[in-house]
């Protein structure tokens, strides 16, 4: 039994802490900190504060991508015309290295002793891009760590932050909403109690300064010359067109000599609506090449779609759109 004994020992010699005292915090390098309500050295950091991502060079990771589809005789829906805005905004929430050495600091200046830092218990993060009155929302029940954030737009709303950004106004805005758990002393007794923090983070849109950071795209468009790759856009899951659809395959058969070289891509809902296929072969090919696509369902069925023949299109668009409504031109 001295081995059980032992572990008891270890165990009870342990530090045990309690939970975040709510009603007892500071704000020290722009971080709010709340203390633990057994023990005076011990802190719980907050999230860090939402800031745009950025690139190698330096310039503010988001885009502005508005994307022209006309409809042809040769796919079936002639007299068609769609357009897409889709903006995306990458976030990220890190701290500086020097931070949390200064949060100790400041803590044992006040007279605290041997300061420990935890994270803070996140129960739920509510978080929302909006520009106008659309918006994309996302909800979970950790913290949110910051990640690429993507808003589909409606025709109107595209031509209106397009319209803005050349004006140089700012009306997008990301918000991020979290709740946080510990206890409160009510009546001299501590009960399990919630608080929250959010942040808004205006999103400046700079295309004088970013111009490449624009894009307008013709889907569909013709080359006059050949290719050797080809950019896949899957609309399907940012615009919810479909709520059975797990994943898109793409796969598209390159002709070579003697047998064909078959690329394949997948589109999720938690991933990028575009992607690009580079022929590792291919050198200004000028010969059809043959796509299918192949619907995986949230139930686990496969739709394996027909292979179809294309030709000369560099901007390939496999999104299944809605039908669209009758015309009267002829």
């Amino acid at each position: 039994m001295k081995w059980f004994a032992g572990i008891l020992f270890l165990f009870f010699a342990l530090p045990v802490h309690g939970a975040p005292d709510l009603g007892t915090y500071r704000d020290i390098e722009g971080v709010r900190v709340f203390q633990d309500h057994k023990q005076a050295g011990l802190w719980y950091l907050s999230p860090a504060v939402p800031t745009l991502a950025v690139h190698e060079d330096g310039t503010a990771d988001y885009a502005l991508d508005v994307f022209r589809y006309h409809g042809r005789k040769g796919t079936g829906d002639q007299g068609a015309f769609k357009v897409h805005g889709v903006m995306s905004v990458a976030i990220e929430r890190q701290r500086e290295s020097s931070t949390t050495g200064k949060i100790r600091k400041a803590l044992g200046r006040a007279g605290f002793k041997g300061v420990r830092l935890r994270s803070m218990p996140v129960t739920e993060a509510n978080i929302k891009l909006a520009f106008g009155d659309q918006g994309n929302s996302w909800q979970q029940k950790t913290r949110w760590g910051g990640r690429q954030l993507v808003l589909p737009l409606t025709p109107e709303m595209t031509q209106v932050l397009w319209s803005a950004v050349e004006n140089g106004q700012t009306l997008v805005s990301l918000s991020v909403a979290e709740l946080f758990s510990g206890v409160r002393k009510k009546d001299k007794e501590w009960q399990d109690d919630s608080t929250s923090l959010s942040w808004t983070l205006p999103i400046e849109m700079d295309m004088t300064a970013h111009p490449g950071q624009f894009r307008k795209n013709d889907l569909g468009g013709r080359m006059s010359h050949g290719y050797t790759g080809i950019d896949v856009f899957c609309f399907d899951f940012i615009e919810e067109l479909d709520p059975e659809l797990y994943a898109k395959i793409v796969r598209v058969a390159i002709p070579t000599s003697g047998r064909e070289l078959i690329e394949e891509i997948t589109f999720r809902d938690d991933g990028e609506y575009r992607a690009r296929i580079d022929f590792k072969l291919a050198k200004n090919m000028d010969r059809p090449y043959k796509v299918q696509v192949i619907r995986v369902l949230r139930d686990g069925n496969r739709q394996e779609g027909a292979w179809v023949h294309k030709q000369g299109e560099s901007l390939l668009d496999i999104t299944a759109y809605r039908e669209p409504e009758e015309s009267n031109d002829e």
